[in-house]
């Protein structure tokens, strides 16, 4: 049996399927009604009520035959289009003998050139999906921030090697940032120290993922090193059993072309994951659309009252660490960053963070921004960019984060957003732990469900500007 690497993203894109296969016969029988018009030969088509049977009946057998081909395995591996266009057309031919079969057995009268025209529209609606989950795999895996970062452990033997080469011919290829374990002959990976130097580059680098191969020592050392994987929220897989378990439930999954047992603190379902990176996309550009005045109208009072820049990026740190620039409307003076050493004293937030109430450094008009979280706003760019989200964990400065050591660094573990759980629970009115507790709660719980529930709570804590400062 093989093994599914994704079976949520199998879920999701059979999900598509069924949805475009709805449209194409919707758009067949659209074309129908116009091309009857200009071609006499054509018969009419069937009343909606009954056409209505058919999409009941063909939906379903296409869908049925769909992963016989495999081609519900968009993400496991790159395809070639003459191999695509080839399994859809044996998919084709394979849904029309099958629904010729039904239908004689069903005695429903079903006009071939609605057949005829739902085949071809489903044919392209098929193959564009499919298209462009490549297209999309393909850039992400050029984009060098958007390689999932791997640390490989144990020696390298056929095991990795494998892996290695599986990885190299997914539509994503990883990038492998070394191996940790004892020395081997020069040459292969970048050799990054012994096992126990696993924590320490955990915690300093962007790691997606640490994977284990035999033999790599011990099993007390595989519990500790998951142990490690578990305080900052990154996923351990191992290539053949541990001997002993940690509190993570494991999991089988294909990763890179190669089974794995995977430990995950709070794993998430993929397809939930990019249904919210999709909502993401049309939320954010939707309301870059909508409120491009207001965007217009703030940069044009800064650009004004406090002269340039209108912007202020920063660097922060974003999923499983990796660093982006954050902007924002700039609301303080322009050497605000020069004069920050003289009111660390004045600090009012617990732990590595800063916080100041009556910060002379921030203007009138910066004030009454911050006051409606107007200066947020730029933010909707860094969301279509992928680096954040609309709702998440609040990405810290890069020199704040590097100073928060063990469990709170878990909450790197999912893609920092605009707004989250701190940001309805009183914002600068809690504690640098609570704030913790609070983004590693969110992690933990997440759900699409609460994703809204956030974001309308946003609304209400803007409007009574709660803990804004």
């Amino acid at each position: 049996m093989q093994l599914s690497s994704r079976p949520s993203l199998r879920s999701l894109v059979l999900l598509l399927d069924g949805l475009g296969l709805a449209g194409s016969l919707v758009l067949a029988w659209a074309l129908h009604h116009g091309l009857r018009n200009h071609i006499t030969l054509m018969k009419d088509a069937p009343d909606p009520a009954e056409y209505l049977k058919v999409v009941i009946l063909v939906v379903p057998i296409w869908l049925v035959a769909i992963p016989f081909f495999g081609l519900d395995r968009v993400f496991d591996e790159r395809w070639s289009r003459r191999w695509l266009l080839g399994r859809l057309l044996r998919l084709q031919g394979t849904g029309l003998l099958a629904l010729a079969g039904v239908l004689f057995l069903t005695q429903l009268v079903v006009n071939r050139s609605i057949i005829g025209l739902f085949t071809g529209c489903s044919f392209l609606t098929l193959y564009l999906l499919r298209a462009g989950i490549q297209l999309r795999l393909a850039a992400a895996g050029l984009r060098e921030e958007r390689r999932p970062r791997l640390v490989l452990v144990g020696a390298e033997g056929p095991g990795m090697e494998a892996f290695l080469r599986r990885a190299a011919g997914t539509p994503r290829p990883p990038r492998i940032l070394g191996r940790l374990g004892e020395p081997e002959q020069e040459g292969g990976l970048p050799h990054l120290g012994p096992l126990e130097r696993l924590g320490d580059l955990l915690q300093g680098e962007a790691v997606d993922g640490v994977f284990f191969f035999r033999p790599f020592r011990g099993p007390a050392d595989a519990a500790e090193a998951v142990a490690r994987c578990e305080t900052v929220g990154v996923p351990a897989a191992f290539l053949l059993d541990p001997e002993e378990r940690p509190r993570s439930t494991p999991r089988l999954e294909e990763r890179f072309g190669t089974p794995f047992i995977v430990y995950d603190v709070s794993p998430k379902a993929p397809a939930a994951l990019a249904v919210k990176h999709l909502l993401d996309l049309v939320c954010a550009g939707l309301l870059v659309f909508l409120i491009s005045p207001l965007l217009l109208t703030i940069a044009l009072l800064i650009r004004l009252r406090m002269g340039r820049p209108v912007f202020f990026s920063q660097e922060r740190a974003g999923l499983n660490g990796r660093s982006f620039r954050m902007i924002k409307f700039r609301t303080m003076v322009r050497d605000a960053e020069a004069r920050k050493a003289a009111l660390e004293d004045r600090n009012e937030m617990s732990g590595p963070v800063f916080k100041v109430t009556d910060d002379d450094r921030i203007t009138p008009l910066g004030r009454w921004l911050r006051a409606w979280s107007l200066d947020e706003l730029p933010q909707l760019f860094n969301v279509l960019r992928g680096h954040m989200s609309l709702v998440g964990p609040r990405p810290l400065p890069v020199y704040e984060q590097e100073r928060i050591r063990g469990w709170h660094r878990r909450r790197l573990s999912m893609r920092p957003g605009i707004t989250g759980l701190w940001q309805v629970s009183g914002r600068n009115e809690v504690d640098f732990g609570e704030w913790m507790r609070l983004d590693l709660a969110y992690i933990d719980t997440w759900s699409l469900g609460k994703d809204l529930g956030i974001l309308l709570r946003t609304v209400g804590a803007v409007l009574g500007r709660r803990g804004a400062r």
